[in-house]
């Protein structure tokens, strides 16, 4: 009989630990959805929107005729500094479309809680990592359209 109780104890400590590591995973999980959520709107609508505007402004670039040398010069340059910025643009979203392909919430129920929690952070810093690229590109672009 007391050895009912200890193993009974022991059941409900396992579990209690159990509940707390699930709990944990989800919270993580979340963490790492959020950050997603912030970001992924902006790789749907802002980056398009604005690698539209530059290509516009090469456009407009590339109508102009009777240039001096001098201004073709400058507009060469100017060209390429918007194509720098366009790249960027292009290289922050292709990072979130990496990111989604590569991210496998399914592995958390087939994996370990300890591994889970360790999955979670690394994926937390890698969609952090993308999140500044994207908002550090769109600020980019935005700057520059600003600024013309």
């Amino acid at each position: 009989m007391k050895y009912t109780f200890v193993i009974a104890g022991l059941l409900l400590g396992t579990m209690a630990c159990q509940n707390d590591q699930s709990e944990a995973i989800k919270a993580a999980e979340s963490e790492v959805f959020k950050l997603h959520d912030e970001v992924m709107p902006l790789t749907m609508n802002e980056i398009p929107k604005l690698q539209k505007a530059l290509r516009s402004r090469i456009s407009t670039l590339d109508s102009l005729t009777n240039r001096q040398p001098s201004e073709q010069v400058r507009n060469d340059e100017t060209k390429e500094e918007i194509s720098r910025i366009n790249r960027s643009l292009s290289q922050a979203n292709e990072s979130m479309d990496v990111w989604m392909s590569q991210y496998n919430g399914d592995t958390l129920t087939k994996i370990s809680g300890d591994e889970a929690l360790r999955y979670l952070a690394d994926q937390k810093e890698k969609i952090t990592d993308v999140n500044k690229q994207v908002n550090e590109s769109i600020k980019q672009a935005r700057q520059y359209l600003g600024a013309q």
